[in-house]
């Protein structure tokens, strides 16, 4: 027999699980860039030589 208890959706329910799936799709996002994207970007960085500043400059302060 079917149950006569009737299950509703709340629309704070639904608010919830809207939310809960968005944020989930974005952390993903940022979880997917960080691990492939973010090792690259170090290697390049270490890679670069930084140049001195240049000690001639005619802006010297005494």
């Amino acid at each position: 027999m079917i149950s006569k208890n009737k299950k509703y959706f709340t629309l704070f329910g639904m608010l919830a699980a809207t939310v809960d799936r968005k944020t989930s799709s974005i952390y993903s996002l940022i979880h997917s860039l960080m691990s492939l994207d973010m090792p690259k970007i170090v290697i390049i960085l270490i890679s670069r030589q930084l140049k001195p500043a240049k000690l001639y400059s005619t802006n010297k302060i005494k």
